[in-house]
């Protein structure tokens, strides 16, 4: 019971640290491909609907 517990844990704190891997690199891009990046809303959507993807996979195997 408490093992599973931990586990879930374990899961939750690497998705966290994935996302803000990801948040911490986007914020320190350089300014060019910042404004880049804000100029393509799609290009956002993919970057984001790609690491929740990859989250998702990661976890469920």
């Amino acid at each position: 019971m408490i093992s599973e517990v931990f586990l879930e844990l374990k899961d939750l704190l690497w998705g966290v640290g994935i996302t803000s891997a990801v948040i911490a690199i986007l914020i320190l891009l350089p300014k060019k491909y910042s404004i880049k990046l804000g100029q393509r809303p799609i290009l956002l959507v993919l970057i984001f609907s790609g690491i929740i993807y990859l989250l998702i996979y990661i976890f469920n195997n």
